[in-house]
C-alpha cells in the first residue's frame, strides 16, 4: 500500500494527465506540499471522484467532471476526524493512516 501511495503523489505531482487535478488543487488551498497523497479514487462514467491527503492533517474530496467544458466541481475540505467520522471502511481508514505516517517523514 505504501508503493501505491507513493506512486499515486509521484504521478499526482508530475504526470501530464494529472495536470488538471493539481492545478485544481494549487487553485483552491493557494500552496500545496509535496505531501499530498491519494488515499481514495474511484473513477466513474461521468467524473473521477478523489479523496486527498493534503498536508498530513486535511483531506479535500473532489468531483472532477471529466469533460473539462463541464464547470461544475465538487471541492470539499475536511479533516482527519471529520473525513473519518464519514463511515469510512477499514481498508480507507488504514489507507489514511499510511498516507499520514508518510506525510509526517
Amino acid at each position: 500500500m505504501i508503493r501505491e501511495l507513493e506512486a499515486g503523489r509521484e504521478h499526482l505531482l508530475s504526470a501530464p494527465a494529472a495536470r488538471r487535478l493539481l492545478s485544481l488543487l494549487r487553485h483552491r488551498l493557494l500552496s500545496i506540499t509535496r505531501n499530498v497523497y491519494i488515499v481514495r479514487r474511484i473513477p466513474e462514467q461521468y467524473e473521477d471522484l478523489y479523496d486527498i491527503l493534503v498536508d498530513g492533517v486535511t483531506v479535500v474530496h473532489v468531483e472532477l467532471p471529466r469533460d473539462v467544458s463541464r464547470t461544475e466541481i465538487v471541492f470539499e475540505r475536511s479533516g482527519i476526524k471529520e473525513y473519518l467520522k464519514a463511515g469510512r471502511t477499514k481498508p480507507d481508514r488504514r489507507i489514511l493512516e499510511l498516507a499520514i505516517e508518510l506525510a509526517r517523514q
